[in-house]
């Protein structure tokens, strides 16, 4: 029997003596009356298409539902009893909600490293098993966690709540493992971190009717996953099987004429990110990025910046003017005065960009005629529309 007929079975239980009354009254039936067969045999016919559609059905329901139902309420229970713990007095409503993204951050681990072929084995779920439940016993010494065991003890609490998530904790181990393959060279800590940004943008990709059901059916508003993180806008000048090296504020015009040694001294800002699996770059690539976290090493009085991505876009570098600078005394003086702000998250690519004692400044064209500047390291400004004028007049740039 294969599944299919085994998943017949189970919905509409052993056909086997239905099958022999109706082939007995067939058989009677073709002794007595001989006309009534093929009115009877067409009947048959039809009622046992209408229903084995009824079973395929009910079977492709009983997918749906299951495909749907990925979370699971009792689950996510465990989440809310450890973030009240965790958080203290909140409203009901945050308890939810933080639970909701520790769960899907799990889940989607576990869906994520299946869809790498990441397989573990009885041993390994065996090891989980006691390392989760150890741990528990160690909560339980602790008086905030007294009231959580109360009710169903140790051992029915672990089965009740950690048991079912246990496959998805040793996937997790799994893919840990293999992103530290992956980027041997990157802080252990920051690798955990890629690993679970990567596991999210594939279930949210994959599961995201899943999971806005479940958001829906908990009345869960405020999910918020893929927080933004900094943006930075710069030039790829290096790429590995894995990762690449991004300077900020560099253009790809300085891969023409510098080493990329002296790109890293000139604007000293220089991480290393990994590639995106469904945004590859390439050296010379002018882009935009936005980094959540930034981690460093330092090894024989070398530091290396290493970061995560949550997103990476592209420009064209040519919609940016190169100056060159001939007064810039004159430009210097102009910024004496200047009272430099923490930069804004700017969409676009500037405008203009020219170098200032060595330090790169980039200039956007604003509204009312009036130019925002960033100073590489040093912060930005919104100028006025008569202090951008003046600044135009310097710089050389003719008025639009």
């Amino acid at each position: 029997m294969n599944e299919w007929q085994k998943e017949l079975v189970k919905v509409a239980g052993d056909m086997v003596a239905s099958k022999e009354r109706v082939k007995k009254r067939v058989f009677q039936q073709h002794d007595i009356k001989p006309k009534k067969p093929i009115r009877f045999a067409l009947l048959t016919t039809i009622v046992t298409l209408c229903f084995f559609g009824f079973i395929i059905v009910q079977l492709l329901n009983k997918e749906t539902k299951q495909s749907a139902n990925l979370f699971n309420d009792t689950q996510l229970a465990h989440f809310e009893n450890t973030m009240r713990i965790y958080w203290g007095e909140q409203d009901e409503e945050f308890y939810t909600e933080e639970a909701y993204e520790k769960y899907k951050k799990l889940m989607a681990t576990y869906y994520y490293a299946q869809s790498l072929g990441l397989q573990y084995s009885e041993a390994e779920l065996e090891a989980t098993r006691k390392e989760h439940y150890d741990n528990l016993t160690m909560l339980k010494q602790l008086p905030e966690y007294a009231d959580l065991f109360k009710e169903k003890g140790i051992k029915k609490y672990f089965k009740t709540y950690i048991e079912p998530l246990l496959p998805m904790y040793t996937a997790k181990k799994k893919l840990g493992t293999f992103y530290l393959d992956k980027y041997p060279t990157f802080p252990n800590g920051l690798v955990q971190q890629i690993a679970a940004e990567d596991a999210l943008r594939y279930f949210n990709k994959h599961f995201a009717e899943q999971a806005k059901a479940f958001q829906e059916q908990q009345g869960i508003k405020n999910s918020s996953s893929s927080s933004h993180g900094i943006m930075y806008i710069g030039t790829v000048i290096k790429v590995e099987s894995n990762a690449f090296l991004f300077v900020e504020g560099a253009i790809p015009e300085d891969l023409e004429i510098l080493t990329q040694a002296q790109i890293m001294k000139k604007y000293q800002n220089a991480t290393w990110y990994p590639v995106l699996d469904d945004f590859p770059v390439k050296k010379g690539d002018y882009v935009r990025l936005d980094s959540k976290s930034n981690e460093s090493i330092e090894e024989g009085g070398k530091v290396t910046h290493y970061g995560s991505l949550n997103n990476v876009e592209i420009f064209d570098p040519t919609v940016t003017t190169k100056l060159n600078i001939q007064n810039e005394q004159e430009v210097i003086q102009f910024f004496h005065q200047t009272e430099w702000q923490p930069p804004e998250d700017m969409k676009d690519p500037p405008d203009y960009t020219f170098m200032l004692e060595g330090v790169r400044v980039d200039v956007w064209n604003s509204y009312g005629q009036s130019l925002y500047v960033h100073k590489l390291e040093y912060g930005a400004v919104h100028f006025s529309q008569k202090k951008s004028q003046e600044l135009k007049a310097i710089l050389g740039i003719e008025e639009s």
